[in-house]
């Protein structure tokens, strides 16, 4: 009788442990190894993908989503996101008070049970092994106790680097001066058009502004979208269908899958930004185009700065100074571009050049 009253729990059982689920685990897979992702649940994601990246696409063409209320969502998300998540400066520090929270050790075992006689069979274990879990765990929290000093030791140090080091790379000044400059769009885009108008996927415009490129280039049937970091040149955009984005460049990169992009369109703050951020935003830039894609760069002419007193407290204050267009020409070539042309227009060159190769980069001299 016992045998068949045990039959259905074991078969439910046998049944339970066969199921396999739609990522593809069972439940008496490894807990600890990944699931694999079968076939059909990788259809589903990405038709998921694809279905989520139409409906915005469709809504950014309708204006339901301007630049201020995606940067709004963004900033609400990533304040909602689990600790340790995000990259900022406060997630580190909720991360590292939320470590130390857990860095203390507790040999205080809870007692309680349903079962009769349980509580007092785990109370005689922990009177009967209280000496020894005690000596381990006093040395486990001296361990930890030290070791959450030296990480805020280490944090206050970081972040004391971190504070001089944009003490001497930047300086803010009062007014407007601190903001990016932008190129008169209508003087480059055509020359721009010639340049990028064979480019056959998606292209970025850095520093867009009211997303003037943006319009000329989607008038021209192109793909493109633009990035700016100033809220403000984004609330009154050329056309309200623009996909125009409030994000920092560097940042918007990084979050850009290896060769997504065909073309990217560099100006802006791009001429006053250190040397060494101007080499790291060209290798980000490489690693998101694709082979036979086009770059091109809007650069002031150094000489034009001099030609205003805004313009020359906007040089002298900020952490770079903008780079001739030869010396654009030898970064490209050093960092594996081809076909590299300058074209004066104005106060301006158009700089342009073409990825051959992803390989390995060239050092740069």
């Amino acid at each position: 009788m016992n045998s068949n009253e045990d039959e259905p729990v074991k078969t439910e059982r046998a049944n339970a442990e066969e199921t396999v689920f739609l990522n593809g685990s069972s439940l008496d897979s490894d807990p600890e190894a990944d699931p694999p992702i079968n076939s059909q649940t990788a259809e589903f994601m990405e038709r998921i993908g694809r279905e989520i990246e139409a409906e915005v696409k469709r809504k950014r063409a309708e204006g339901a989503f301007p630049p201020a209320f995606e940067r709004r969502l963004k900033t609400i998300f990533e304040r909602l996101t689990p600790p340790g998540t995000g990259n900022s400066r406060k997630d580190f520090e909720t991360l590292l008070r939320s470590s130390d929270r857990a860095a203390y050790f507790d040999i205080d075992v809870p007692l309680g049970s349903r079962k009769p006689g349980v509580a007092k069979v785990k109370k005689i274990l922990r009177m009967t092994q209280a000496w020894y879990l005690n000596y381990l765990t006093q040395q486990l929290n001296n361990f930890s106790i030290n070791l959450m000093r030296l990480l805020y030791v280490f944090d206050a140090r970081v972040k004391k680097l971190e504070d001089s080091s944009t003490l001497m790379n930047r300086v803010h000044p009062g007014g407007n001066f601190s903001k990016p400059f932008y190129p008169n769009p209508q003087r480059i885009a055509d020359q721009l058009l010639k340049e990028i108008q064979f480019a056959n996927g998606r292209i970025l415009v850095a520093d867009c502004g009211n997303g003037y490129l943006v319009s000329m280039l989607k008038k021209q049937k192109l793909d493109c979208y633009g990035v700016d970091s100033n809220g403000e040149a984004l609330e009154n955009p050329f056309e309200t269908s623009l996909d125009l984005r409030w994000q920092d460049l560097t940042v918007h990169l990084n979050e850009i899958a290896d060769q997504a992009l065909s073309g990217i369109v560099l100006q802006g703050s791009t001429d006053l930004v250190s040397p060494a951020e101007k080499l790291n935003l060209l290798i980000d830039a490489k690693r998101v185009l694709s082979i036979g894609s086009v770059i091109a760069i809007v650069s002031t002419d150094p000489a034009f700065y001099d030609t205003s007193p805004e313009l020359v407290l906007q040089r002298d204050l900020a952490p770079g100074r903008p780079f001739a267009p030869q010396t654009w020409s030898h970064v490209l070539k050093q960092l594996g571009f081809s076909g590299i042309s300058t074209t004066a227009i104005e106060n301006y060159h158009l700089t342009t050049a073409h990825l051959k190769d992803v390989g390995t980069l060239s050092e740069i001299l």
